[in-house]
């Protein structure tokens, strides 16, 4: 053979060959597409799954937090019970003023120890005591002079508080300092009186 029938005879022979590679690679990649596929369903399957195991969940808790809820109201309304059972005495008994009498102090200590079980407890200030906004309510507000500004001349109701929490503060009587001005003021208005 002559160098050119060689030269020929390989080029044949080499697309003989590469359309074998080109098949073996396209199967290569047929499987890895169909290895990726399988993975992607799995995931995706996964993936579905988790979430349906996750709005499970949320929905269990939605409803154990609703269960609670109804759990403690009707527990307070149980311990509230005893105080209408008296409130219900007393009322028959509104002949009888000092048996009346008893049946509202039962009903009143029934519902402080109601408050204190489910851990309420009364606030009561001391006169005195420096104003605090947080846990007072200044509902009437007194001119005096300026060691008593800023505290405490009266308790006109207690408040209450969870633990450490105010639910009501306590409604009191301030002390703010006496203004000169205020003197002056009310010099003027007479003056203009008369």
């Amino acid at each position: 053979m002559t160098k050119e029938e060689k030269t020929i005879q390989n080029k044949e022979e080499e697309k003989v060959e590469k359309p074998q590679i080109n098949v073996k690679k396209e199967e290569e990649q047929s499987e890895e597409k169909k290895t990726s596929e399988q993975e992607l369903a799995e995931l995706r399957d996964t993936y579905l799954r988790l979430r349906a195991d996750f709005e499970n969940y949320r929905k269990r808790k939605e409803e154990e937090l609703v269960s609670a809820r109804e759990k403690a109201i009707v527990r307070f309304v149980c311990d509230l019970l005893p105080s209408i059972d008296n409130f219900e005495m007393s009322l028959g008994m509104t002949e009888n003023t000092k048996m009346f009498i008893r049946g509202v102090e039962m009903i009143h200590k029934n519902l402080i120890d109601t408050l204190k079980a489910n851990h309420f407890s009364e606030y009561v200030p001391e006169i005195g005591e420096v104003f605090d906004p947080y846990r007072h309510d200044p509902v009437l507000i007194e001119a005096k002079g300026s060691e008593e500004a800023g505290k405490i001349l009266g308790v006109l109701q207690k408040g209450f508080m969870h633990k450490d929490i105010v639910v009501r503060p306590a409604r009191v009587q301030v002390a703010k300092i006496k203004e000169e001005n205020d003197k002056n003021n009310k010099e003027e208005n007479i003056v203009e009186e008369n």
